[in-house]
């Protein structure tokens, strides 16, 4: 049996919580004198000042870290389906939609008359066209691979300096960090056994989420180990036949509901789910859509979604 878990909020000092945001790629530099930070000030308010304000944002992932640093977008790809895939922060109402992820609509973004569009780096093809309606600003906030997290962390810190929003950055790292805390201390109880992270794509195929991918990380985060120890996998997740997972028999199995919840509750019907181990067992949750390429917003959101599908595991001795 597992010893009780303590509950309630886990007491953050600042150092500590400085010592977080340095790991997510924040952090101060050398000098804090009252001289400086004056300086510092004065340049902070003439960069805001020059800020672009009008932004159209081609990626939902982007759209979600600019939404968190609290710069609304005039323009995203279809909107309704960045808030399915997304979660949490949503688009709010009235923004509008301007095409497909990839071929997005140009006379719709010239009538929108922004300031600046931003692009993933797999955009960059199409940087030239762009640059005929307004200036282009690349992030890369989902590039799998070492360094993940870190990665969430400071080019979320050069997409808010562009946005002329540092001290909204700060903060997002500072609340990100805390709710990687809180959820890894509510969570300790339950490194016993790994876990699988899943995307379910139908009744025979399944992508599993590897170690370049930010969900891995921050299950790394959390003291939780990830299962998938099969071939590595260059991207996000790698598409496996069901049959596959049978190699992970005493995980707990996630599934991420990418796009909408449904796809756990239509396995039951599948003998040969209901025959794995985990199924079997009872050792399956479904949590909601998290974009990996969503950068801070999507650490924060799948600590806090994995914490509330498996404390309840410990309360019932599980």
């Amino acid at each position: 049996m597992m010893g009780t878990m303590v509950r309630g909020t886990l007491p953050l000092s600042r150092r500590r919580l400085l010592g977080g945001a340095v790991a997510l790629g924040f952090g101060g530099g050398p000098g804090t004198g009252p001289a400086l930070a004056e300086t510092r000030a004065e340049m902070g308010a003439k960069k805001r000042a020059e800020a672009p304000r009008r932004v159209a944002v081609l990626d939902w992932g982007l759209a979600a870290s600019c939404v968190a640093l609290g710069c609304v977008p005039v323009g995203v790809p279809a909107p309704s389906w960045c808030t399915r895939y997304v979660g949490d922060p949503a688009l709010p109402a009235g923004v509008t939609d301007v095409g497909l992820l990839f071929t997005p609509n140009f006379e719709l973004l010239q009538e929108l008359k922004p300031d600046a569009i931003l692009i993933t780096p797999g955009l960059e093809v199409m940087r030239g066209p762009l640059e005929r309606v307004a200036p282009v600003f690349a992030v890369a906030l989902d590039r799998p691979g070492a360094g993940v997290l870190e990665r969430a962390g400071s080019e979320t810190r050069r997409l808010a300096a562009f946005l002329g929003l540092e001290a909204a950055a700060e903060a997002l790292a500072a609340r990100a960090e805390a709710t990687l805390e809180q959820a890894a201390h509510e969570l300790a109880p339950l490194t016993d056994r790994s876990v699988c992270l899943v995307n379910i794509l139908d009744q025979r195929h399944v992508n599993v989420f590897g170690a370049s991918s930010l969900h891995h990380a921050v299950l790394n985060r959390l003291g939780l180990r990830n299962a998938w120890g099969g071939e590595p996998v260059m991207g996000e997740f790698v598409a496996v036949g069901l049959e596959r997972l049978a190699a992970v028999p005493d995980a707990r199995l996630i599934n991420v509901a990418l796009g909408g919840f449904g796809r756990l509750k239509a396995m039951a019907a599948n003998p040969f789910w209901q025959a794995l181990p985990f199924s079997r067992e009872g050792r399956t949750h479904e949590i909601g859509s998290v974009l990996g390429s969503a950068g801070l917003p999507a650490v924060e959101r799948l600590a806090r979604l994995l914490s509330a599908a498996l404390v309840p595991v410990e309360a019932s001795h599980g």
